[in-house]
């Protein structure tokens, strides 16, 4: 049977990645070298806790494990992407507790490959047969991939965008008689619809992830609204443009008056829950809440709205990443884990229960729904996050200003000036 291991805190995982990476860790004498755990038969993968079920990795290392007598796939929980930077520090000693890691959202990645820390998967064989790259949905290998080095495997199609319950639309007006769904031009008309719910409701109307995923949010925004993400340089992402700030106080004037919620700051899961539960009208995150929420509520009963400017611009399109870090002395098995585990039908369990699409045509076109058929609307039009080595960075500490600003901390201005300066002055690896 694969083994799960959780982390309790990033803390206590940094403390203990930090005493390995000095040869002091317990069991483990000065100058060893751990190589995925150093047994031969057995596979390292580093996960954060959501993947296990709702990227159906629990069910591949299984099927894995039943293919292949001896082998054992140890799953190993991390806690967050703010761990991956201490991984790097492991891995620049030529030393790998890890044999593959997935990664939340491709391009935190981008970090590990200037410095030849993980495969470019170009240098494999594994885009053959089955695998070759023509038989990739659309162009979702370009969201793992940088100057033409193919860092990582997507898994996982997921877009942002507005998920919906249309009962409570329905009650609030918002969809009219003829049962058709809103279509918002700005967002004056995002809140106006939210604030309908919030009056007929007495709750929240909207939900928006201002919580761990607040960068990614802007950036799903920023996209659909401008086509852009970024200043006229062509590199350096910016929000400061006449719509964004338009829509910051837009948020700020829903969040003043109750219409938008902000308990995702506390609990990133809060949105994601109340829609499931079917108290919530609207949500703006990863799109796939629609098919999530739609195994308890009915299908027919959720839907994805477009956010304003994504029918013509998309918004924030990602994947997982499934990396190879170079230190592993397994590479050749954790290739052939990919190849035939992790690029198996079992990506169509994870699409209809979760709605992470599948990235093979074969098996994206197994996945018969509504749902999906919106979803990749807006996938195809989308972008990745910006290719950036301080992309976590960036998101930690985006994250905090635009709490700030939505409290009253600072003023639109302030967050401006403050997180433009912030990107101004990270690495974005170019």
């Amino acid at each position: 049977m694969s083994k799960i291991m959780r982390s309790a805190t990033l803390g206590a995982g940094l403390m203990a990645a930090a005493l390995a990476i000095s040869g002091c860790a317990a069991g483990t004498p000065a100058g060893s070298t751990s190589q995925g755990g150093g047994d031969p038969d057995t596979l390292t993968i580093a996960v954060q806790a959501w993947m296990n079920d709702k990227l159906a990795l629990k069910d591949m290392a299984a099927a894995y494990e039943e293919a292949h007598e001896g082998v054992t796939i140890d799953l190993v929980e991390y806690a967050d992407n703010q761990a991956l930077s201490t991984f790097a520090l492991q891995w620049s000693q030529g030393k790998s507790d890890q044999d593959i890691v997935i990664v939340d959202g491709a391009s935190t990645a981008v970090q590990f490959v200037q410095q030849g820390l993980i495969v470019d998967f170009t240098e494999t064989d594994i885009f053959s047969g089955d695998l070759a790259q023509d038989n990739f949905v659309g162009e979702s290998l370009s969201f793992t991939q940088l100057d033409g080095n193919q860092f990582a495997i997507p898994l996982g199609l997921e877009v942002y965008n507005i998920s919906a319950n249309k009962d409570i639309l329905t009650q609030a007006g918002v969809i009219g008689a003829d049962g058709a769904l809103p279509v918002f031009e700005d967002w004056s008309d995002v809140y106006d619809a939210a604030a309908a719910i919030t009056e007929a409701t007495g709750q929240p109307g909207m939900t928006i992830q201002w919580g761990p995923n607040a960068i990614p949010t802007m950036i799903s925004v920023k996209q659909a609204l401008d086509g852009d993400l970024f200043a006229s340089d062509g590199k350096t992402l910016t929000f400061d443009t006449a719509s964004m700030r338009d829509t910051l106080e837009i948020w700020k004037k829903g969040v003043d008056e109750g219409v938008f919620s902000i308990d995702t700051f506390a609990n990133k899961d809060a949105g994601r829950s109340n829609f499931n539960a079917g108290s919530l009208g609207m949500l703006l995150e990863t799109a796939s809440r629609v098919p999530e929420a739609g195994q308890a509520l009915g299908m027919e009963k959720v839907a994805v709205l477009a956010m304003p400017g994504s029918l013509d611009n998309g918004s924030f399109g990602f994947s997982a990443g499934v990396i190879v870090p170079t230190a592993s002395s397994k590479q050749e098995l954790a290739l052939d884990f990919i190849r035939t585990a992790i690029m198996s039908d079992l990506q169509v369990k994870a699409g209809e229960e979760w709605g992470k699409l599948p990235v093979l045509t074969e098996y994206f076109d197994q996945i018969d729904a509504e749902w999906k058929d919106d979803m990749y609307t807006f996938v195809e039009k989308s972008v990745p996050a910006p290719m950036y080595n301080d992309l976590p960075m960036i998101q930690e500490r985006g994250k905090q200003l635009l709490q700030e600003y939505l409290t009253g901390k600072t003023d639109l201005d302030g967050f401006v000036s403050n997180i433009e300066s912030m990107i101004g002055s990270a690495d974005l690896g170019n």
